[in-house]
C-alpha cells in the first residue's frame, strides 16, 4: 500500500465485541455466583444482593447528577445497606432507625451546604430516600423471602418470573415485535414481545410450583401478576432514565456488567417483582 507523503498510515482498528456478545459473556461470569449464592443463602446471598444493590443505589442517585434534586450518595448508600441488614437479621428497628438518621442527617448537611433554600434541601432529602425505597427495599425483600423455610424456592420463583419475561420479551419483540408498548418511554418495546414475555415468565414460574409441591390458586394469581410487575418495572426505569436524559445508568469508570449498562438496566424488572412476592407472600399466602 502507497502512501501520500507526510501522511500517517492508516491503523488497523480494534474490532470489539458487540453488545450482544458482551452480554453473553457477563451473564456467563455472574450467573454461576448468583445462583451459589442463592443456594447457600445467608451471609453469601446477603452479601452479594447487598454489593449490587449498594451500586444500584449510587446509580439511581447518578441519574440526577448536576441537578438540584440529586440524592446523596454519601448518606443513601450507607441507610440503603443498614436497611438490607435489618431484613437479613429481620429487626425492624435497624431500618426504621436506618431511614429517621438518614433523613435528618441528609436535611442537616444539605442546609449548611445551602442556608437560604429550604426547598432544596427538602428534595435531597426526599431523593435520598427515594433511592432506598426504589432499590434497598425490595433487595432486602430478597433477603427476606430468602430467610424463609422455603426461601430457595421462592428466590428461584422470583428469578424465574423476572429472568423468564425479560429473556422472552426480547426474544418475541425481535422474532415478531411491530406495534409500540410504550413509544415514549421505551421505543424499542412491543406489544407483541410483551404478550410472549408473560407466557415465558409464567410457565417457568409454574414448574417451579408444580415441582415443589406448592402450586395453588393464590400462588397462580402470583405468577400472573408477577410478568405484569416485571414489564412495569422495566418500563419505569426506562421512564426514569427518559426524565433525567440519560442512556444508562452505570457509573462512569465502574461499569461491572459490561453490555447491560447499570446494575439498575439489569435489576429494574426484578425491583417491582421482588416487591411484589414479597408483600403478597406475607399478606396472602403466609398468613
Amino acid at each position: 500500500m502507497t502512501t501520500i507523503p507526510g501522511e500517517q498510515p492508516a491503523q488497523p482498528t480494534e474490532k470489539l465485541p458487540s453488545n450482544l456478545t458482551q452480554r453473553i459473556l457477563t451473564s456467563v461470569v455472574l450467573l454461576p455466583i448468583v445462583l451459589i449464592a442463592t443456594i447457600l443463602g445467608g451471609v453469601p446471598f446477603t452479601l452479594m444482593a447487598g454489593s449490587l444493590a449498594c451500586v444500584g443505589v449510587a446509580e439511581f442517585y447518578l441519574l440526577a447528577q448536576k441537578r438540584e434534586v440529586q440524592g446523596s450518595t454519601l448518606i443513601g448508600v450507607p441507610v440503603s445497606a443498614l436497611v438490607m441488614l435489618a431484613f437479613h437479621f429481620q429487626d425492624n428497628r435497624l431500618w426504621i432507625g436506618a431511614l429517621v438518621a438518614g433523613a435528618a442527617i441528609t436535611f442537616i448537611l444539605e442546609t449548611i451546604r445551602h442556608p437560604n433554600d429550604l426547598r432544596r434541601s427538602l428534595l435531597q432529602v426526599l431523593m435520598t430516600l427515594a433511592g432506598v425505597f426504589y432499590v434497598a427495599f425490595p433487595t432486602g425483600f430478597l433477603i427476606g423471602l430468602r430467610a424463609l423455610p422455603d426461601g430457595l424456592m421462592w428466590i428461584l420463583l422470583v428469578f424465574a418470573l423476572t429472568w423468564g419475561t425479560d429473556s422472552f420479551a426480547y426474544i418475541g419483540g425481535r422474532l415478531w415485535g411491530r406495534t409500540k408498548l410504550a413509544p415514549h418511554i421505551s421505543p424499542k418495546k412491543t406489544r407483541e414481545g410483551a404478550v410472549v414475555g408473560i407466557f415465558g415468565g409464567m410457565v417457568p414460574g409454574i414448574l417451579i410450583l408444580l415441582a415443589a409441591g406448592k402450586f395453588s390458586l393464590p400462588l397462580l394469581i402470583l405468577v400472573i401478576l408477577g410478568p405484569l410487575f416485571a414489564i412495569l418495572g422495566d418500563l419505569v426505569e426506562s421512564w426514569l432514565k427518559r426524565l433525567f436524559d440519560v442512556k444508562d445508568s452505570h457509573i462512569v469508570g465502574f461499569n461491572i456488567l459490561p453490555g447491560h449498562g447499570g446494575v439498575l438496566d439489569r435489576v429494574d424488572a426484578l425491583i417491582l417483582v421482588s416487591a411484589l412476592c414479597y408483600i403478597y407472600l406475607h399478606l396472602v399466602v403466609l398468613v
